[in-house]
Formats: C-alpha cells, sequence, structure tokens
C-alpha cells in the first residue's frame, strides 16, 4: 500500500462498527480519491480503504430528532459485503451535535466522487417540471438543508438500449464533464450530487429560478424593437463568451448552445447567465468523439456538418454557434432561415451568411457586424476565441448604469409566466428530425406539466420510478427531455437528394 500522508486529509473523525458483543471504534480520514479507516490516526496499515468512484453506492441512514433530521451513518461496499459506520457521539447534545456536523461534512466532501442510494430518504419531491420519453425532472427539497434542488430521473432500460451502448456511454461523458465544471457554479449547471436507483438514474442540481434565453427573447418582441435592449445584449454575450472561455480552458466543447441552452440562474439578473445541457458535451482531446456529428440545426458549424474521417473539430465550434445567438439576438431573425425545417438544415450546410446588413447605429454598427464576422468565420482556424472576442471593442460600453437599466426592464417587461421550464431548458428538446412546429407544440406541452406531488405518494414516486412501455424507434437518446436522434442532412449538390446522416457513426 502507497504511503498516506495524513497531513493532506481532508477531514477527519471518530466513527464506530457495531458489533454484537463489542464495538469497535476507527479514526476515519478522508482524502481526495479515497478515505481509509483505522483503529489509530496514522496508522499506515489501515482496516478499511475505499476508493472513490462513481461504482460505490454508500447508502445514509438518517435519525429524526425533535426538531429537524440528522445523518446518523452510512454504509459502504467492502469485500462484497457492506459496512456501517456510526457517528461518535456520546450521551452529551455537544458531542452529538459534533459528530452530526462532521457527517455533514463528511458527505459534501464526498460530493460527486461516488453514488448514492436512497434518494428518497433524502429528497421530498415539489412539483414535476419536465417530462420526456425516457425521463422525469423534480423539483425536490433536501430535508437536511430545507433548499430546492432540481433532480433529473433518467431511465437505465433506455440508456442501455442504445444502439452499441452509446446512451450509458453519453450519461457516463455528461456526469464526467458536469463534474468537471463543479467549481464554476456560477458559470454552468451545477451538479450535486449523483443517485442510482434499481431501475433509474438520479442526478441531484441546482434550481435555476430564472427564464431561458428563448424565453427572453420571445418576451422581448413585445417591445418597440422586437428585441432585448442592445445593452442587454452586449451583458449576455460578455457573459456567454466568459462562460465558453472557462469551458474551452477546461478543453470542453459544448457542441449544442442555442437559446434553449442558456439560462439564467436568479429571475430579473442577466449577469447570472448559465450554460446549460451538457448531453452533447465532449472533450476536446479525444481520439473519437461520440456523436462526431450533432447539434441542434441553425446553430451548428461548419466543420461539424462536414467533417469526415481524416480531420477533427475543436472547441471553436462553440464559437460559431455564439455567433447565431448574436446574429439572433442583433437582427431579431435566425441566422439560417427556412419554411420548413429541412430547409434550415439545408442552409446550415450550405453555410451562406450574408452580414452586409443596412446599419441601423444601434444593433447593427460597424462594432457589432465585426464581431459577428469574427465569431461566424467558416474557417475555424481564423475563427476568433472566446477570449479573444471578449476584449473586441463592442465590449467596451457595458458597465454599472446598463447593468442596473436591466433590472428596470425585466421588472416592466411581461414575461412569460412559465416556472415549468424553467429548469431546464437543461433539459429542453433539442435535437434532431423533429421539424421546428413539432419543436414548438411538444415544449408547449412541457409548460402544462407541473404537478404537486401529494407527500402520500412521495416514496413510491423518489425511491423507483416506474418505467413506461414504448414502442421501440431507433435514436440516440442522452438528454432525459431531449432525445438524441438521427437526422438526414440532405447533399445539396445531389439531385437525387442522397443524405449524410448525422449520427454518431
Amino acid at each position: 500500500m502507497e504511503y498516506i500522508a495524513y497531513t493532506d486529509a481532508k477531514l477527519k473523525f471518530i466513527g464506530t462498527r457495531k458489533h454484537f458483543f463489542r464495538d469497535k471504534q476507527y479514526y476515519v480520514s478522508v482524502f481526495e480519491d479515497y478515505f481509509v479507516m483505522g483503529i489509530t490516526s496514522d496508522t499506515q496499515q489501515p482496516k478499511y480503504k475505499i476508493n472513490f468512484d462513481l461504482s460505490i453506492k454508500l447508502n445514509w441512514d438518517l435519525k429524526k430528532q425533535k426538531n429537524n433530521i440528522i445523518i446518523q451513518s452510512f454504509t459502504f461496499p467492502y469485500k462484497n459485503s457492506f459496512k456501517t459506520l456510526y457517528a461518535n457521539h456520546d450521551d452529551l447534545m455537544k458531542q452529538l451535535l459534533y459528530c452530526i456536523t462532521l457527517f455533514s461534512r463528511f458527505k459534501e466532501l464526498l460530493g460527486l466522487s461516488v453514488t448514492y442510494e436512497g434518494i428518497g430518504d433524502l429528497y421530498i419531491p415539489i412539483s414535476q417540471i419536465g417530462k420526456g420519453s425516457s425521463a422525469k425532472v423534480y423539483s425536490a427539497q433536501n430535508i437536511l438543508n430545507q433548499n430546492t434542488y432540481a433532480i433529473k430521473a433518467i431511465e437505465k432500460s433506455f440508456l442501455n438500449q442504445t444502439e452499441k451502448g452509446q446512451g450509458l456511454a453519453a450519461y457516463k461523458m455528461e456526469v464526467r464533464i458536469l463534474k468537471i465544471l463543479s467549481p464554476y457554479q456560477q458559470s454552468f449547471l451545477n451538479l450535486k450530487e449523483i443517485y442510482e436507483g434499481d431501475q433509474i438514474y438520479y442526478l441531484v442540481t441546482d434550481y435555476l429560478e430564472g427564464a431561458s434565453l428563448s424565453e427572453e427573447i420571445e418576451s422581448a418582441k413585445n417591445l418597440p424593437d422586437r428585441r432585448l435592449p442592445i445593452q442587454t445584449i452586449k451583458i449576455l454575450m460578455y457573459k456567454l463568451l466568459s462562460n465558453l472561455a472557462l469551458l474551452h480552458e477546461n478543453k470542453i466543447i459544448h457542441r449544442d448552445l442555442k437559446p434553449d441552452n442558456l439560462m439564467f440562474a436568479k429571475k430579473n439578473d442577466y449577469s447570472s447567465l448559465v450554460l446549460v445541457d451538457f448531453g452533447l458535451a465532449t472533450l476536446e482531446y479525444l481520439d473519437k468523439f461520440l456523436f462526431p456529428k450533432c447539434g441542434t440545426p441553425g446553430y451548428v458549424a461548419p466543420e461539424v456538418l462536414t467533417l469526415n474521417s481524416e480531420n477533427k473539430y475543436t472547441t471553436k465550434v462553440d464559437i460559431f454557434s455564439s455567433g447565431c445567438i448574436l446574429y439572433k439576438l442583433l437582427t431579431g431573425k435566425s441566422i439560417f432561415g427556412g419554411k420548413t425545417f429541412d430547409d434550415v438544415l439545408r442552409a446550415n450546410k450550405k453555410c451562406y451568411i450574408d452580414l452586409d446588413l443596412p446599419p441601423d447605429h444601434i444593433y447593427l454598427t460597424d462594432l457589432s457586424l465585426n464581431l459577428l464576422s469574427q465569431l461566424l468565420n467558416k474557417n475555424a482556424k481564423q475563427r476568433i476565441t472566446a477570449r479573444q472576442a471578449l476584449r473586441h471593442p463592442f465590449f467596451d460600453q457595458i458597465n454599472d448604469q446598463s447593468t442596473q437599466a436591466l433590472s428596470i426592464f425585466v421588472t416592466n417587461v411581461k414575461f412569460s409566466h412559465n416556472g415549468n421550464l424553467n429548469l431546464q431548458c437543461e433539459e429542453q428538446m433539442s435535437k434532431y428530425d423533429i421539424e421546428e412546429n413539432q419543436i414548438n407544440s411538444e415544449m408547449k406541452e412541457d409548460e402544462q406539466n407541473t404537478i404537486s406531488i401529494p407527500a402520500t405518494k412521495r416514496c413510491s414516486l423518489m425511491n423507483e420510478f416506474q418505467s413506461q412501455s414504448r414502442s421501440p424507434v431507433k435514436f440516440y437518446q442522452k438528454e432525459p427531455l431531449s432525445a438524441i436522434r438521427c437526422f438526414k442532412l440532405f447533399d445539396l449538390a445531389s439531385p437525387r437528394g442522397d443524405s449524410n446522416e448525422i449520427e454518431s457513426e
């Protein structure tokens, strides 16, 4: 066994293993990647050493006191059996409270390193805020800290039945990426904990109070310019590019940037913009991507749609998508238009962009058009990075006054009363083989899916969701509320309309 440097421990406390004849005391030391339990506080031969891994499942035992609920013990796997460790509390309330604090800190330190069981013991569902073909999303209250979280319940059966097991691989990739991004809570949807039931994976995330950017854009159509104010757009784009800079410095490609996947953590605060829906995200340095040709038509970079086995794209694909978003914010129109969904696909693949737009000296100026041209450069090598874009003079006039003006603006505009999807455009319809009118109708249907959950039904709902039967459909599933589907992108040069399939092969 490697040398254990106890000075590097994140947390130390004393626990008790209860036995039939005599209880045994252990010193517990928690490190970054494992925890150990030994009969002394500095032993190099601990009785137990447990490495943190998502395959390690921990179960917490709760105890109800007068006015609250505490964590009394936890169970961990060891050599084909399970061991339970209790807090070393005595009859004194002070010592008991001390041990309660230790266990709470221990659970917090483990965070995303392990998978927990028994989600129904710690979370009380409030309402269903979204649903999809393979999963549901709930708002829920944590009984320990009383905070509200969002819980995505993903059906194992659906992930396992996807072609070549890529659904499960994509789920693991998403979790891996969300773990990398967990230190940046101000920029990305924050994953808190992971639970597993017999049939369901549960992802516990922050509950986002604000709406999505797509909802804000829709609400702004009631304004005289039918667009968000220019200072609002500058703040939104600056925050988006700041988030992308962090993402790309961690070698992560989002691959599905669009207004639906940009949300506000706080109501009436445009500076709280965060990136959500990492269902198609990947690591830039991988030799082979899952779903290499993917995204939402209308926002996909040209190098993704023309990808072949001899080349590979980079984080610059997200920069192109951010340019498509800026174009929509400035003009009120999509950069790749069409009367039908197939028209949008063809236009996106052809990637003809006309930036010879008449200036209005408010939205369309020399500065804004120059930034657009650099974000939307068809040559990825010549396309600017997020950091370079942040230094563009387009953003020079952002100031405190404009931030204050935003608060007044959002108060006066009549926004959508949709509290159902506020979580979750992270979960919203994305991807493939659905025409725009289908997408809109499905989103409207989701908006009506707020369902209050009686307390009497809490256990059956949270301990295990029942999978619904469905007819077999050949498409990829990644996010609970959005299906990773295959769609046909017709070759414009082909008179027969031969297609290239956007899939993971």
